[in-house]
C-alpha cells in the first residue's frame, strides 16, 4: 500500500471533506456519535490565532479504482503566549485502516521532521487505550508509537459518556440536594457569551481551572485568560458552528465563584456534546455548587438540543470528587486516555524502530 503524506490544503473542499470524514469515523468508533461542521466552519477551526498556530497533515492511499483517499490526519499545535517550549501532537487514523502503518508514516515523514525543525523541545500528546487492562502494556498501539517518539506516560484520564436525555426525576433530586447545601449562593445560566461586566472574573475562573486540574506529572504553564482572549474564543466558537451552555455560581455578595460549560455543535446530524471545565473557587467549596452547576447545564442541553444523544467528559483518575458527581449523573466509562510527554532527540532524524501502529491522540 502506497501512502502519501503532505500538508492539508485548507482551500480544497475535497480534502477538507475527507479530513472531516476521518474525524467522524474515529468519533463514531470512540464515542458512538460525532459532530457536524460545514467546510467553512472547519476552516475557522483550523485557522491560526494570536495564541497558537497549527500545522495539519493528511495521509492518502491510492484506491484500486484510481485516485486517492484521505485515511489519516495529523496535527501540530504551537502555543504562542505560554508553554513556548511545547508542541501538541495529534494523529488520527480511519478505523478501517488502522494497523497498517499509517500513523507511523505520518510520524516519520511529517511530524518528527516538523518538530525537529521548530524551536520546541517538549512534546505533548494523548492516546486512547481500553477501559481495562495494564495502562503501561508495551503492546498497546499508543504505547508503542509513544516509545517510537520518546514520550512517556504523565497522566491517565477516563472518558465517560452520559446517555441523553437524563430523567427529570434524577435531575430534580440532585438539584434539591444541592439546594439544601447552597445557602445564599445561586446559579445563573449564560449562553455563548460572557457578560461584559464579568469578563475579568471569568478569566480568573478559567485560569484557576488550569491551576487546579489534577493532571499528575504533566508539564504545563497555565494560560492568562484576558478579556480579549475570551472574546476571541467566543468568536471562533460561533464561527465554527458551536454553542456554549454555561452555568455560573454567584456568591451572596454577587461575585462569580464557579462555572461549568457544555460545548455543542449546532449543525443537523450532531449527536454528541462535550462537558468542558467545571470549577468552584477554593474558598467557596463545600456548598454543593459543582453538582448544581452540572445539573443546570445538563438540563438546558436536553431541553434545547434534544437531538444530542450523549455527553462526553474526561476526568483524571486522581479527581475522585468530579468522578463521583459524574457517576451520580449516570456517566459510564468508555475508555481511558493517556497523557504523554517527552523531550525527544530528533537531531539525527531517526526514530526508534517499532512495528506498525494505529494512532496517538485525536486531531
Amino acid at each position: 500500500m502506497h501512502i502519501t503524506i503532505r500538508p492539508l490544503d485548507l482551500s480544497s473542499d475535497a480534502e477538507l471533506e475527507q479530513y472531516g470524514a476521518v474525524s467522524t469515523a474515529s468519533d463514531d468508533a470512540s464515542y458512538g456519535g460525532h459532530e457536524e461542521r460545514t467546510l467553512d466552519q472547519m476552516r475557522t477551526l483550523y485557522r491560526d490565532t494570536p495564541y497558537w498556530r497549527q500545522q495539519r497533515y493528511i495521509a492518502l492511499v491510492e484506491q484500486m479504482a484510481g485516485g486517492s483517499s484521505v485515511v489519516g490526519t495529523a496535527s501540530l499545535l504551537f502555543p504562542l503566549t505560554e508553554n513556548l517550549e511545547t508542541v501538541h501532537l495529534g494523529i488520527t487514523t480511519h478505523p478501517a485502516f488502522r494497523g497498517q502503518g499509517i500513523a507511523t508514516a505520518m510520524l516519520e515523514q511529517a511530524l518528527a521532521p516538523a518538530i525537529h525543525g521548530s524551536d520546541r523541545t517538549l512534546v505533548t500528546a494523548w492516546g486512547e487505550i481500553p477501559a481495562h487492562g495494564e495502562v503501561d502494556d508495551p503492546a498497546l498501539p499508543v504505547n508503542r508509537l509513544a516509545a517510537r517518539l520518546g514520550l512517556s506516560r504523565r497522566n491517565v484520564s477516563v472518558c465517560r459518556l452520559l446517555p441523553l436525555p437524563i430523567e427529570d426525576s434524577l435531575l430534580d433530586a440532585l438539584e434539591e440536594e444541592s439546594r439544601q447545601k447552597r445557602g445564599g449562593y445561586r446559579i445563573e445560566l449564560w449562553e455563548d457569551q460572557v457578560p461584559q461586566e464579568h469578563l475579568g472574573a471569568y478569566g480568573q475562573l478559567l485560569r484557576q481551572m488550569a491551576l487546579d486540574e489534577p493532571d499528575e506529572d504533566v508539564e504545563e504553564e497555565p494560560a492568562e485568560y484576558t478579556p480579549e482572549r475570551i472574546r476571541l474564543m467566543e468568536q471562533r466558537r460561533r464561527e465554527s458552528g458551536g454553542r456554549a451552555l454555561t452555568a455560573v455560581a454567584v456568591a451572596p455578595d454577587g461575585s462569580i465563584v464557579g462555572n461549568s460549560e457544555v460545548h455543542v455543535q449546532t449543525a443537523p446530524g450532531t449527536t454528541i456534546a462535550w462537558q468542558e471545565n467545571t470549577l468552584v473557587m477554593p474558598e467557596h467549596r463545600g456548598h454543593g455548587l459543582g453538582l448544581a452547576l452540572k445539573v443546570a447545564t445538563h438540563r438546558l442541553l436536553s431541553s434545547e438540543l434534544p437531538e444530542v444523544r450523549s455527553l462526553v467528559t474526561f476526568n483524571s483518575h486522581v479527581n475522585p470528587w468530579m468522578i463521583g458527581i459524574n457517576e451520580r449523573l449516570g456517566y459510564r466509562i468508555a475508555f481511558r486516555e493517556i497523557a504523554l510527554q517527552g523531550r525527544p532527540d530528533l537531531s539525527d532524524g531517526l526514530l526508534a524502530r517499532v512495528p506498525h501502529e494505529t494512532a496517538i491522540g485525536p486531531t
